[in-house]
């Protein structure tokens, strides 16, 4: 009897011990920048731990003890059960809580940004007297030079996508810049997606950009952008010091002289072994001629041939084309037959196209 009244005064000790343990919490899991959802998954991890009871190896009597938990399994039982389905329900609710947060944060980014276009777009407009254009937008090329800064930058809001998803697209890319002799030029740069990606791989890059607004969005974000008509720009620029020159969906904003004009400069301040990226979209699907003549700044699609004897026309080799931006299979028509498959590729091709061009290597 006297050993039995031992066993339970060291269960009761232990039990209050455990008790007291759970009462404070641990000095070093509070997380300062959310100390809810700390405070959460540290009373789920304790709970977790005593969610049946168990005997720790080594501990005071410890067969008895055993053996008086095996004896008294059947008390718990059920409240176990009910204990383990409440922690899964409110882990769950803890990393929902987690998710939401999350894409709060980036809907709030993403309204900044808006309120920041929007706020400039409006400066812009109060501080240029009637009919007139800024000063930058006349740098542009003439196509684009009626269309003010701040209703082009609000036609991209709407038009082209958001910084996420051009993101996901310009990715691919990167493994054409690795490496490179030199940094990167990003002529045309909009919104500063592709520059964000080099920055994040630690490659060495800047911007060319007309619009003054997109200039100054990059450089709220700590961009190098330089503000200005990108061949002037190319032109100021010494030669062979670049490692690659990129211009994502600008060459059709040009007339044919102008982008032979962007593919000599570019070919002149590339050094050796230095890369050219160009992308456009691609006239050999007709469903993306319908989102070219979106843009009321677009001069004249681009055939990929035509594009590829320019370049290697104003110096450079290897150049090739490679096709980007495929519609899911729920934008395309079912293939059945041969005839169905070529039917796609003339009405649903890729969208868009890059031309990939290199400058000789030193011998």
């Amino acid at each position: 009897m006297e050993r039995d009244t031992d066993l339970k005064r060291v269960l009761a000790d232990e039990i209050r011990a455990a008790i007291a343990e759970t009462a404070a919490e641990p000095a070093g899991l509070r997380d300062p920048g959310d100390p809810a959802t700390s405070q959460a998954r540290v009373a789920l991890g304790r709970a977790s731990e005593v969610l049946t009871p168990s005997v720790p190896s080594g501990a005071p009597l410890e067969p008895g003890k055993r053996l008086a938990i095996r004896a008294l399994r059947f008390l718990w039982r059920n409240q176990s059960t009910f204990n383990s389905l409440s922690l899964d329900a409110s882990a769950g609710l803890v990393e929902a809580l987690d998710r939401l947060r999350a894409e709060t944060g980036r809907r709030l980014d993403e309204l900044s940004r808006r309120a920041g276009l929007q706020e400039a777009r409006l400066t812009l407009a109060e501080s240029a007297s009637p009919g007139a254009r800024p000063a930058a937008a006349a740098a542009a090329p003439a196509p684009s030079a009626g269309i003010p800064p701040g209703v082009y930058a609000l036609f991209e809001e709407r038009f082209r996508g958001s910084p996420e998803e051009i993101a996901r697209g310009q990715r691919w890319y990167l493994d054409l810049v690795k490496g490179a002799p030199g940094p990167v030029l990003d002529v045309g740069c909009g919104r500063g997606e592709f520059l964000r990606l080099l920055a994040d791989e630690g490659i060495p890059g800047s911007g060319l950009e007309s619009n003054p607004l997109s200039v100054g969005a990059c450089r709220r974000d700590g961009l190098e952008v330089e503000e200005g008509d990108a061949l002037v720009a190319l032109a100021r620029r010494p030669a062979g010091k670049l490692g690659a020159v990129v211009a994502f969906q600008v060459v059709e904003h040009w007339p044919p002289e102008t982008i032979f004009r962007f593919l000599q400069e570019a070919r002149r301040v590339l050094a050796a072994g230095g890369v050219l990226v160009a992308e456009t979209v691609n006239t050999d699907s007709l469903s993306s001629l319908r989102t070219f003549y979106l843009d009321p700044t677009h001069v004249r699609p681009v055939p990929s041939e035509a594009l590829q004897f320019l370049a290697e026309a104003a110096g450079f080799v290897d150049a090739r084309i490679a096709l980007r931006s495929p519609l899911p299979a729920s934008g395309r028509l079912e293939e059945h037959s041969e005839n169905d498959r070529r039917l796609n590729a003339l009405l649903y091709g890729p969208q868009d196209y890059a031309l990939v061009a290199r400058v000789a290597a030193a011998p």
